[in-house]
C-alpha cells in the first residue's frame, strides 16, 4: 500500500512538474530569440572605444599564443606596452581570435560572435530570477532592457561576456546550497575564475557569495573552500604574469585604477551625485514599474528631484566643461540621482520588509557595485555597473509583485525597450560617424605621396590605422611643416596644435543622433567615462 501511495504520488507530482519545465524551456526560447532580434539591428556596428584594444589583442594571440599583452599602443598619444594600457584579463581576447580565425575579423563576424554572450546572460537572468521572484521572464528582459546592458551588448568589450559568467556562478552556486551536490560547487567555482579572467571585478563574487552563504546557513560551512579555487586562480595569474612582464597585472591594475583616482578624483559629494547619477540611467527603466498612485510617493518622487537637480545644479555643473546648456544637464542629472537614490532606497527596503538572505544577496549585489563604480574604480563608468542588472531587474519585478501590478508589465517593459533601443541606436551613430570619418580621410588623402596625421582614439584610431594614417605620438613627434594631421577632437586625448603652427584648417562635421547622446563632449554625457560628463546620457543637441 504503502508503495503504492508512493508511486501515486510521484507521478502526480511528475505531471504537474511536466508543464513548468515546458514553459521554462518554451521561456528561455523566446528570450534567445528576443535577445537576438534586439541586437540584430546592431551586427554592422563599426568597432567602438576600448573594441580596438580586446581586437589588438587578439591579433598578438593569433600570432604568440603565450603572450597576449606583448605588444605596444598608442591609446593616449604616446606608444606604451599593452600591459601599462590594457585594465582587463585576456579571455575575452582569446574568445574574439577563436571565433576570429573561424569567421574572419569583420565588424559584422565579430558582433554576431559575439551574440553568445548576450544571450547566455538573459537565460541566466531568468534562471536565477525565478529564486527570487514570480515573474522571471519579464525580470529577464527588464535585464536585457536595461540602457547599460543594451548598449554593452552592442560591443566586443569584455562586459557582457563577464556577466554571462557571473550570473551563471550565482545559479550553479546557489542551486549547490539547494541540493548539497558538490559538483554544482565546483561549476561555479571554475565559471568564477573564468569571469576573473574576463573582468577583474568578478573576483568581487567571492566575498558576496561567501557572505550569503554565511547567512543562509548560520554558520560556517564546508561549502565556502570552493571559493578558494577562484582566489587561486587568480593569485597564479598575478605570480605568471610578474614573471612574463615584469609586473603582476592585476595588483597593477589596481595600483593604476588608484594612481588615477587620487589625480582626477572630484570631491566626495561631487562623485557620489554622479555615482547615483550613472546608476540611475543606467536602470532608468526601473521606473516604468514605479507606482505613483501613493501621493506620498508622488511627493517624495517630486521633492528628491528638486533637492538632487538643485546639488547637480550647483555642485556638479561648476566642476564639468559643458558647450552646451546647463540646464538639461542639472535637470536630468537630478532625474537620474533621484532614481539611483530610489533604486538603492528600494533594495534597502526590501531587506527591511523581507529580513531574508534573498534581500540581503540582492542589496549586497547591488551596493557593491554602486560603491565600487562610484568610489574604487578610476571613474565612474556605466559598464561597471552592468553586473547589477539582473539584480536590479529582480528587485523592480518583486516590488511590482508586492503592489500586485501584474498588468503593467506588458506596458512597462515596452517603454523600457523603446528607450533603451533608442539610447544604444545613439551609441551606434556615434561608432559611425568615427568610421565614416575615418573612410572620408581615406578616400581623400590615401593616395597622397607625404604621410597623413592623426589624432584621436577609439574606432576612429582603428579605422585610420586600417589605412596607412600614422597616429600622432605627442612624446616623439615627427610631423613636418606642410603635412596634414586629422584629429578626432570630439574623441578623447586629442591636442590641439598651437594656432601660429598651422597654416590651413578645416572641419569635417557629422551629425550623430539628433536629440539623444550618449557621448558627447561638452554636452554632459559620456556613458564610457565620467571624465567625459557627469551623466551616463543627454539630450542635448549632438554634432
Amino acid at each position: 500500500m504503502l508503495r503504492r501511495v508512493s508511486l501515486g504520488a510521484l507521478n502526480s507530482f511528475s505531471s504537474k512538474l511536466t508543464p513548468i519545465v515546458s514553459d521554462s524551456r518554451r521561456n528561455l526560447v523566446w528570450l534567445a530569440l528576443i535577445t537576438v532580434a534586439a541586437l540584430s539591428p546592431f551586427l554592422n556596428k563599426a568597432f567602438h572605444v576600448d573594441d580596438p584594444l580586446f581586437i589588438w589583442m587578439a591579433e598578438q594571440i593569433t600570432r604568440h599564443p603565450l603572450d597576449p599583452y606583448g605588444v605596444k599602443v598608442n591609446w593616449v598619444g604616446f606608444a606604451q606596452p599593452m600591459t601599462d594600457v590594457m585594465q582587463n584579463p585576456p579571455l575575452c581576447s582569446y574568445y574574439i581570435a577563436l571565433m576570429a580565425s573561424v569567421l574572419g575579423w569583420s565588424e559584422s563576424a565579430l558582433h554576431v560572435s559575439f551574440l553568445l554572450w548576450p544571450m547566455i546572460a538573459v537565460l541566466g537572468a531568468f534562471v536565477v530570477a525565478r529564486r527570487f521572484c514570480g515573474n522571471a521572464f519579464a525580470a529577464a528582459l527588464l535585464t536585457l532592457f536595461a540602457p547599460v546592458f543594451l548598449v554593452s551588448a552592442t560591443t566586443l568589450m569584455c562586459d557582457v561576456m563577464m556577466l554571462a559568467l557571473w550570473i551563471w556562478a550565482i545559479e550553479f552556486w546557489l542551486a549547490g546550497l539547494d541540493r548539497e551536490q558538490w559538483w554544482r560547487f565546483l561549476v561555479s567555482a571554475l565559471l568564477i575564475s573564468a569571469a576573473i579572467l574576463t573582468k577583474y571585478f568578478a573576483v568581487s563574487l567571492v566575498p558576496l557569495l561567501a557572505v550569503y552563504t554565511l547567512v543562509r546557513n548560520r554558520r560556517l560551512s564546508v561549502h565556502l573552500t570552493w571559493l578558494l579555487i577562484p582566489v587561486a586562480v587568480l593569485s597564479n595569474y598575478d605570480f605568471l604574469t610578474e614573471q612574463k612582464y615584469g609586473r603582476a597585472l592585476f595588483s597593477g591594475a589596481i595600483t593604476t585604477s588608484a594612481a588615477v583616482t587620487s589625480g582626477t578624483r572630484l570631491p566626495r559629494p561631487v562623485n557620489t551625485l554622479i555615482g547615483l547619477a550613472s546608476i540611475g540611467g543606467c536602470f532608468f527603466s526601473v521606473i516604468f514599474f514605479c507606482s505613483f498612485r501613493s501621493k506620498r510617493l508622488l511627493v517624495w518622487a517630486v521633492i528628491s528631484l528638486v533637492l538632487f537637480a538643485g546639488a547637480f545644479r550647483f555642485f556638479v555643473v561648476p566642476w564639468e566643461y559643458l558647450e552646451a546648456a546647463e540646464a538639461p544637464v542639472w535637470f536630468e542629472g537630478g532625474i537620474f540621482a533621484a532614481i539611483g537614490v530610489g533604486i538603492l532606497a528600494m533594495a534597502a527596503a526590501d531587506l527591511a520588509r523581507r529580513r531574508s538572505p534573498d534581500a540581503l544577496f540582492l542589496l549586497l549585489w547591488i551596493g557593491g557595485t554602486f560603491f565600487f563604480s562610484t568610489f574604487l574604480n578610476w571613474s565612474v563608468t556605466s559598464r561597471t555597473l552592468l553586473p547589477a542588472a539582473p539584480a536590479v531587474a529582480i528587485l523592480a519585478m518583486r516590488r511590482a509583485e508586492q503592489r500586485r501590478a501584474s498588468g503593467v508589465t506588458t506596458y512597462s517593459l515596452a517603454a523600457a525597450a523603446v528607450c533603451s533601443m533608442l539610447i544604444a541606436i545613439s551609441d551606434y551613430r556615434d561608432a559611425q560617424c568615427e568610421r565614416v570619418a575615418a573612410r572620408f580621410f581615406q578616400e581623400r588623402y590615401a593616395s597622397g605621396s607625404r604621410p597623413f596625421w592623426f589624432q584621436g582614439h577609439w574606432g576612429f584610431q582603428y579605422y585610420m590605422q586600417q589605412w596607412g594614417a600614422i597616429i600622432y605620438d605627442r612624446s616623439n613627434p615627427q610631423v613636418r611643416p606642410g603635412e596634414l594631421v586629422a584629429g578626432a577632437f570630439s574623441n578623447v586625448q586629442a591636442y590641439r596644435f598651437p594656432d601660429e603652427q598651422i597654416i590651413m584648417q578645416d572641419w569635417l562635421r557629422l551629425t550623430a543622433f539628433p536629440f539623444l547622446g550618449v557621448s558627447t563632449v561638452g554636452g554632459g554625457a559620456s556613458f564610457y567615462s565620467s571624465f567625459g560628463g557627469p551623466t551616463a546620457m543627454s539630450t542635448s543637441r549632438v554634432s
